[in-house]
């Protein structure tokens, strides 16, 4: 007969549906997952110390007003530096410098000790900061760094106090140079005030406000001093200082940190001392011109009252007031070369001290200018300047930056170069001077000729006269640069200007993201029973849905048999309406496709391996078409194992039966019997023989069944697995129908690619499948409920077991092993 159209297996892509239906049957595990991922959560978020972020925003002039760059850029090569030339890119490198941030940790005492409250359970509350109802007073210069030290109250003035031996340690490991001290004695109560010097460590626990803080007993706090260089390093990197917008002069600055009130303390004081230290480098230069020209004033007063008491003395002496019209004239000529000479005497000075400047490798880059002793070269003026800037840039570099880094080397050289040009200019200017004052000193000479020819008395008063015009010019050039050097400092301001003010209550918490947590925690509750079931299913060699057989054969698939939640062994017969009985109904109505209007067709059925319940469904399936009042014969070929037979058959293991009918042992009267139950007949396998593939074979297996299709109207044969003997293939060329059975998350899909093999080099005709033990609920009409805690095959009994020792047991399948 024609075989019937065979399916087109399905495609690759993902089955939407079956996966589907995975999820909703394990529900309970994405139940669990997210039960305890959210719990999780909760937790993390609960003990997680709280990250505050707070932020302040400074304003940093790129510019200054004219009035005071004007007097700074006089005193100060580099003035322009501060000013025009501000690269604020530097100015986030030293809001962020180490320098600057110890100076501010240096001006906070209070960070340089850590409290912690410990709760009862032994989790570790939240640091305090300015809360902590006592405070430790350092009574020596140095203490243990690092060392945590907790301190349980005993009462409200008393406390013991335990060191962490393996901190102390470390730090005694780290700082060989450290006085270990003596050990406290265990047990010891100290009271508030009392000096505590052991380990090392010498201090005075009091509280922090007398009236105010209550110290509960049996209270215990983690404690350790920690030193001002690691805060320095530990809160720059926590510091963000950015642009509030493209190109703009104010910036954000950002601290994260575990109390909103320090945070905000320690961005105030940044800004504070910015702005002071910015102060600081611009007032080094009017102090040093200041200085300079000082001392320069020390000189020239005492020449000064000296010139100033001999003029008075002579005056008083001679009583000569006035000098006459020639002496007048040489008077004139003498101090307007003496002061030429004084300017250039002024100028060596300032070379004199240029070169020492530079020659003492001095790198502050606070260089008096040319201008305030009168040089007026625009070249070395030009010199002088980008020197003093290149010394600037370089200080803002060093704040960032390591000296064999590459923008600090090539700063290095550039201050080389410029050292040299300058030098070469110092150099070339003083023998230009030493020219000069040859000249004038001539000049000086040849006037001093014209005075020898005045009276004596009018030639000493000359002398008298030029001592002092010359020392009193001089003594009023200082002072006007000392004044316009004060002014310059006096008028000089930040140029940073704080705008907004750290605040605590505009903080935000950054640690731990509550909604956050628990939004991962949701996702990871759903993903991960998704990824564990989705992994078992790829993993998974068992044949679980229609895809899986489908995804290896062509064969049809006739049917489906649902899982028996009952005792009996033929649950079709003692329950007719359940959905099991409706399973092997539809198989019933499905088998009329294959046999169409054959008489008495025959029916072998076999499976894969041993345990997919071929027996189970060979008594039902025979059953359930004698209730259609046809006679059914079921023969049982499974000459090996024999097991129908320890159900349907009064005989217990017959002697009699197909083995000794095909061996002549026996006629075909003997070994048919009747079941007990209406229409059908059981022809039983017998004693196993040594040969069963040869019998199976013999021309007597043909007779057999031509005598038994003249009498009955379905033959049901129950057959080896045909994955372990060939005794099913030897009976194709006398059945109609070929049904394999196939049971749900037992037989493997390597042996549904057997049956497919079989299928494909057409070994046996009429083929067929039925699933077996299908779940109730799921994909497709049968269920995806995994068990593989449950283990496969746990539903299948053997039949003697059964009826004996396991009736407690919720199935009636066969292990027909």
């Amino acid at each position: 007969m024609e075989t019937p159209k065979k399916p087109v297996p399905p495609s690759d892509d993902i089955d939407i549906s079956r996966y589907l239906s995975l999820f909703i049957s394990n529900w309970i595990w994405f139940a669990i997952a997210m039960f305890l991922s959210l719990a999780l959560a909760y937790l993390y978020n609960h003990y997680t110390p709280r990250v505050y972020s707070v932020k302040s925003t400074i304003l940093i002039e790129e510019e200054k007003n004219a009035g005071s760059m004007t007097n700074l850029e006089n005193l100060l090569p580099s003035g322009s530096y501060w000013g025009n030339w501000r690269n604020l890119e530097n100015e986030i490198t030293i809001l962020e410098s180490y320098a600057l941030n110890y100076r501010v940790m240096e001006e906070m005492p209070e960070l340089h000790t850590a409290y912690m409250q410990i709760a009862r359970h032994g989790f570790k509350g939240q640091r305090m900061y300015k809360t902590s109802p006592f405070i430790m007073h350092k009574t020596g210069d140095k203490q243990p760094t690092g060392v945590k030290m907790i301190i349980k109250f005993t009462g409200s003035e008393t406390y013991k106090l335990e060191v962490n031996d393996d901190d102390y340690e470390a730090w005694l490991k780290n700082n060989g140079d450290a006085d270990a001290g003596n050990t406290a004695p265990r047990d010891r109560e100290f009271r508030l005030g009392e000096v505590y010097s052991y380990y090392g460590f010498n201090f005075v626990v009091e509280k922090r406000d007398s009236l105010k803080s209550k110290i509960k007993d049996g209270s215990r706090y983690l404690v350790w001093f920690e030193s001002p260089e690691d805060l320095a390093n530990q809160y720059r990197s926590k510091l963000s200082v950015t642009r509030a917008k493209k190109d703009a002069s104010v910036f954000q600055l950002s601290l994260s940190g575990y109390s909103p009130v320090q945070c905000a303390d320690y961005l105030n004081k940044l800004m504070e001392l910015y702005g002071t230290q910015g102060l600081e480098w611009k007032n080094r230069a009017a102090e040093s011109t200041i200085l300079f020209i000082e001392t320069q004033l020390g000189l020239i007063s005492d020449s000064l009252n000296k010139a100033e008491n001999t003029m008075e003395r002579f005056r008083l002496n001679n009583r000569f007031v006035d000098l006459t019209l020639e002496g007048s004239l040489v008077l004139q000529k003498l101090e307007k070369y003496e002061s030429e000479k004084n300017a250039i005497d002024l100028q060596k000075q300032y070379y004199d001290y240029l070169l020492n400047y530079i020659d003492s490798r001095e790198e502050s880059g606070s260089i008096i200018s040319p201008s305030v002793m009168g040089v007026t070269d625009p070249a070395l003026i030009k010199l002088v300047e980008d020197f003093s800037v290149l010394q600037q840039k370089k200080k803002q570099v060093s704040f960032s930056l390591k000296g064999d880094l590459p923008l600090s080397e090539m700063t290095d050289r550039q201050i080389e170069d410029a050292r040299a040009a300058v030098r070469e200019n110092v150099t070339s200017a003083i023998n230009q001077l030493k020219l000069n004052t040859r000249s004038v000193n001539e000049r000086i000479a040849s006037v001093e000729q014209e005075l020898n020819r005045l009276p004596g008395t009018e030639r000493q008063l000359i002398g008298i006269q030029r001592k002092f015009d010359l020392n009193n010019s001089i003594y009023t050039f200082l002072l006007e640069r000392r004044a316009e050097a004060g002014i310059a400092r006096a008028s000089q301001m930040s140029d940073s200007r704080i705008i907004d003010m750290a605040v605590p209550h505009n903080s935000s918490l950054m640690k731990p993201n509550v909604m956050k947590n628990y939004l991962i925690a949701l996702m990871l509750g759903l993903m991960l029973p998704v990824m564990v079931i989705v992994l078992l299913d790829l993993f998974n060699n068992k044949v679980i849905g229609r895809h899986d057989i489908e995804a290896v054969t062509k064969a049809s698939i006739l049917g489906f048999i649902s899982h028996s939640e009952y005792h009996d062994d033929v649950p079709v017969i003692a329950r007719p309406s359940s959905t099991l009985a409706e399973s092997f109904r539809a198989v019933r109505t499905s088998l009329g496709f294959y046999t169409g209007q054959t008489k008495c067709p025959v029916i072998a059925i076999s499976s894969p391996v041993s345990g997919e319940g071929k027996t189970f469904i060979t008594l039902n399936l025979a059953a359930i078409i004698a209730m259609m009042n046809k006679k059914v014969l079921i023969i049982g070929l499974d000459l090996r194992k024999p097991r129908a037979h320890a159900i349907l058959s009064d005989k217990n293991n017959s002697e009699t039966g197909m083995s000794s009918y095909l061996s002549y042992n026996a006629e075909y009267e003997d070994v048919i019997v009747p079941t007990g139950m209406p229409n059908l007949w059981f022809a039983t396998a017998g004693t196993p023989p040594p040969n069963p593939s040869e019998l199976i074979g013999s021309p007597r297996m043909d007779e057999f069944i031509a005598r038994a299709r003249d009498e009955y109207d379905t033959i049901i044969i129950d057959t080896p697995p045909v994955g372990l003997v060939t005794d099913a293939m030897l009976l194709s060329h006398l059945t109609n129908v070929n049904l394999f059975v196939i049971r749900q998350r037992y037989t493997t899909k390597e042996s549904v690619h057997l049956l497919d093999e079989i299928y494909r080099k057409g070994e046996m005709t009429n083929i067929a499948l039925l699933v077996n033990d299908i779940s109730t609920t799921g994909y497709f009409g049968y269920g995806l409920r995994y068990g593989y805690t449950l283990g496969y095959g746990h539903r299948y009994y053997d039949p003697g077991n059964y009826m004996t020792r396991n009736r407690n047991k919720g199935a009636g399948y066969y292990m027909n092993e």
